[in-house]
């Protein structure tokens, strides 16, 4: 019966493993390349870390966006958020309409204004070396209960 439950534990480690492996080289391949920065005042932000981590989550999940600043001062009633993204791969309505869905639409967000980013590429510097990363890495453990229920149930 040891032999059985390890043999059956091994199998079921490796064989979500694989799922893992591929998802993460999945999300390795999304790259987006950061031409514009977008200036907001955001209305409803309580603190910077949890209203400012909200944000940053939600439009880093967007594959299209690669920073988010959140300038918080508690004085005031409007926070500056900068966000630098790729214009091709999400507009300002769709960033603006993210933000404003956020906890049950606790924020109101004006947009102030906005910068093309400089991408200049020196000497012998390809364009690869310009893309900015903005995928996660993640690692899934196999769920032992579902193991240990059909170990039991064989």
């Amino acid at each position: 019966m040891k032999r059985v439950f390890a043999l059956s534990l091994f199998i079921g480690l490796f064989s979500c493993s694989d799922a893992t492996q591929q998802n993460s080289k999945e999300k390795k391949e999304q790259v987006a390349v950061s031409n514009e920065t977008l200036v907001t005042e955001v209305e409803g932000m309580v603190c910077s870390m949890g209203c400012g981590g909200s944000i940053r989550k939600e439009l880093k999940g967007t594959n299209a966006v690669s920073r988010v600043e959140v300038d918080f001062d508690e004085d005031k009633e409007k926070q500056i958020v900068k966000i630098t993204y790729d214009n091709r791969l999400i507009s300002r309505k769709e960033i603006v309409d993210r933000i404003e869905k956020l906890n049950k639409g606790q924020f109101s967000v004006d947009i102030i204004g906005s910068t093309v980013v400089e991408n200049s590429v020196k000497g012998n510097e390809s364009s690869e070396n310009r893309k900015v990363n903005v995928s996660e890495t993640t690692f899934e453990i196999p769920n032992l209960l579902d193991i240990l229920s059909a170990i039991v149930i064989q």
